[in-house]
């Protein structure tokens, strides 16, 4: 029942050809961005880990032939593909970079604004970031970005932790709580931009759920095999994953028969900051 603990995610030009299931997790995530984002004419706009393309390309079309775009991205097959929708949309004003956020390849004060759909809350070192858009940034322009927040599927994470339990792994309780609480908050993400040398403008928060039957095809997901089940792992003695996700899964199939299917909630924040 738990052939899904063996899925190796492999990237190659094969995998990023069919390579859409990003923007349906990020779909909702980007028409936050869309939907509060001011469009300006004759800007210049980085889209921070631009992926396969959205909202970049969308971005593109909805700005007009006046703006520059760059999308910036270390993932190189990804990139290939964004390339690809360039040409097949005849875009002539938008450029993929294949590099990290991190040291972003532009001078100081030649950007007119920086987005990110899921992008910047992926790094590691945040801060490193927020410190080189302030850099590319001109003077009173805006980074907005979209980010999940923490209580992200907290209906899945609540029998997760029902489950160690029922096992008496409460051991293995604390890395469950790191794994969710490394999500921000609204609050320690404006820290961020405060830090950094911007002010926080606006923000706005909002969910959506994620439907699915039951336990089993969540876990069996391609998306969440992609996205969450290493991490999930990793949280776990290896010798110990067949035992545990087999008890979480009946679980969440338990929990799906009484809801009629299973019902995952995703918060979603738009922030916005203008440097100093």
């Amino acid at each position: 029942m738990t052939e899904y603990l063996s899925y190796k995610f492999t990237d190659n030009e094969t995998f990023i050809n069919t390579f859409d299931e990003a923007p349906l997790w990020s779909g909702a995530f980007g028409l936050l961005l869309l939907k509060h984002l001011e469009l300006k004419k004759d800007i210049s706009v980085i889209d921070i880990g631009s992926g396969a393309g959205f909202p970049l390309m969308e971005l593109a079309g909805r700005l007009g032939a006046s703006c520059k775009l760059y999308g910036l991205d270390p993932w190189k097959n990804a990139n290939t593909r964004a390339r690809q929708k360039i040409i097949n949309y005849q875009y002539s004003n938008v450029e993929i970079i294949e590099a990290s956020a991190e040291i972003i390849p532009f001078d100081e004060n030649s950007i007119d604004l920086i987005v990110s759909n899921l992008g910047i809350n992926n790094f590691e070192k945040p801060e490193i970031v927020f410190k080189e858009c302030e850099r590319v940034l001109k003077p009173k322009c805006k980074l907005a970005l979209t980010t999940n927040l923490n209580g992200h599927w907290k209906q899945f994470y609540n029998v997760f932790e029902s489950t160690l339990k029922q096992l008496q792994k409460n051991d293995l309780l604390a890395n469950l709580y790191a794994n969710q609480e490394h999500r921000g908050s609204v609050e320690s993400i404006s820290k961020l931009f405060s830090d950094n040398g911007f002010k926080v403008c606006r923000h706005f928060e909002e969910n959506f759920e994620m439907k699915f039957a039951d336990g089993s095809a969540f876990l069996n997901h391609h998306f969440v095999k992609i996205g969450w089940l290493d991490s999930w792992k990793s949280l776990l003695p290896k010798d110990e994953h067949e035992e545990i996700f087999s008890l979480l899964e009946n679980n969440l199939n338990a929990l799906s028969r009484m809801n009629n299917g299973l019902v995952l909630t995703v918060p979603m924040a738009y922030i916005e900051g203008e440097k100093i």
